[in-house]
């Protein structure tokens, strides 16, 4: 038999040069795709063992050897998934540098520390109880060529990389990726982060369509910032059991669609440790984000530090209820936007919402200003009390001070003890068009450079229009009050 093996391989080698372009290694359902210009010197050791470039193969794991005409691109890796198997080719540059493992549809690769130059992964085709893990030391890119992916027992992508990892969906595809959990251990962890974990920074391409469901924990996480370049296409988080993206270091919103339903929050960046670039930060110019949460004491955005919007078109609606925290002793409000830091709008269309009780529209604890764009802001619900505690459904605040510079600006907080704009030391009306309702009134500081007047006792009706001075505004239809309080101011006033 090894004979007849060895014999093969004389005969491959043999007809490489003159009559194809690459030859095909194949191990199971691993193929090492080797070009004819790189094949070089191929020696044969021990008749057991077939060395190309500095990799030695076993005869014995040589399943066939093919030659054809085909042409293969240098730093290429390609994992095609069918039902329950994967096959996997490699690019014959790549020899020297990666290990593959393929256990039926779950694929495992290292590439070396040694390896100095930028690999893409391909991955496409379907299947139901498979999963992709790459682990490395350098920049890497992961195409997405119209694959669905579901991986019964942990993530269906785990990137343990650490560096910069460019994601690409593939123009005219939908992509599809799910987690899952069958064996807990005995601590209850789960054993994986999300669906889609990104160890490292990821920058984001292509046209196409990802949708994630994160049926352990989040949907999509990233151990470092995340951008969403211009032109990008669709992600939608279907579910999520925890976040729907959780993120790292800062994520930066430049463009393509976002759309995300989540039992926890929607959009969580934590800081890092070290000192980071935009540490913690949201950053939205451009695109279009949806975001809604259906758990208490959730953010639908949420950010360690600043918030800043400058373009884009965003919603971000939360449903759940305030609670009462035992381990931090305090009640956890929800929050359609929360940011440990400033908040700064100068462009774009920002809708909040949140329904639930004691929850907020906007919640900063730095100052909140605004000087552009399409601002709008509402709660619906009740006052939230625990005991002595208790929070209140106020549809801006600042445990600073609130600035209103430009652009128009609907705040609506409910009329059980909400406050359009609650400040900690003072609102300012600086040139904004504004129209402010609640059950309590907002009073702006007399150094506002724009004047405000005031009105109570207002009845308002969802989905009429409003109008007091030369401001109008139109009602959002789930916001009604028996007797508010008004606020308005404009550049003319």
């Amino acid at each position: 038999m090894k004979r007849q093996i060895l014999y093969t391989l004389a005969l491959a080698l043999f007809l490489l040069p003159a009559n194809s372009q690459t030859m095909r290694v194949n191990m199971g359902n691993v193929t090492y795709a080797i070009p004819a210009t790189q094949a070089g010197e191929m020696l044969f050791t021990d008749g057991s063992y077939l060395t190309i470039g500095t990799k030695q193969f076993s005869i014995g794991e040589i399943s066939s050897i093919s030659i054809d005409d085909s042409t293969v691109d240098d730093n290429t890796i390609g994992v095609s998934y069918s039902d329950n198997e994967a096959k996997v080719v490699i690019s014959g540059n790549l020899i020297p540098y990666i290990t593959a493992k393929v256990t039926g549809a779950h694929v495992a690769i290292d590439a070396a520390a040694n390896l100095e130059q930028e690999v893409t992964y391909t991955l496409s085709g379907t299947s139901a109880n498979g999963s992709f893990y790459m682990d490395g030391s350098y920049p890497m890119n992961m195409v997405l060529n119209g694959l669905t992916l579901t991986n019964p027992d942990s993530a269906a992508i785990n990137i343990q990389d650490g560096k910069k990892i460019g994601i690409h969906l593939v123009d005219g595809t939908t992509s599809q990726l799910s987690d899952g959990l069958t064996n807990v251990a005995d601590n209850g962890s789960d054993g994986h982060k999300a669906a889609l974990y990104v160890d490292g920074h990821s920058s984001w391409t292509g046209t196409g369509t990802l949708n994630l469901q994160g049926k352990v924990k989040h949907a999509f996480s990233c151990d470092e910032y995340a951008l969403l370049n211009p032109g990008f296409g669709t992600i939608n988080v279907v579910s999520s059991i925890n976040d729907g993206f959780h993120i790292s270091q800062y994520f930066e919103m430049q463009g393509g669609t976002i759309n995300i339903t989540a039992s926890g929050d929607g959009i969580d960046v934590e800081k890092k440790k070290t000192d980071k670039d935009n540490n913690g930060m949201m950053i939205l110019s451009g695109g279009t984000l949806n975001v809604t949460t259906s758990g208490n004491a959730t953010k639908a955005l949420k950010c360690e530090s600043d918030m800043v919007v400058s373009g884009g078109f965003v919603t971000a609606t939360t449903t759940g209820n305030a609670i009462y925290d035992a381990a931090e002793a305090d009640i956890s409000s929800n929050a359609a936007a929360k940011c440990d830091g400033t908040f700064t709008m100068t462009g774009g269309t920002l809708s909040l919402t949140s329904l639930g009780t004691g929850g907020k529209g906007l919640n900063a604890t730095g100052a909140v200003t605004i000087s552009g764009g399409d601002f709008t802001a509402v709660t619906t619900g009740g006052v939230y009390t625990y005991g002595a505690l208790d929070t209140k459904p106020h549809a801006v605040k600042s445990d600073v001070n609130i600035t209103l510079a430009g652009g128009n600006i609907l705040s609506c907080a409910s009329q059980d003890n909400g406050t359009a704009f609650k400040s900690d030391a003072y609102v300012l009306t600086n040139g904004a068009t504004v129209m402010g309702i609640g059950g309590k009134a907002t009073t702006p500081s007399n150094t506002s450079t724009h004047g405000f007047k005031k009105y109570t006792g207002v009845k308002v009706t969802g989905g009429s229009q409003l109008s007091y001075d030369g401001v109008t505004f139109s009602i959002p239809s789930i916001y009604n009050a028996s007797s508010a309080k008004v606020l308005v101011s404009s550049p003319s006033m």
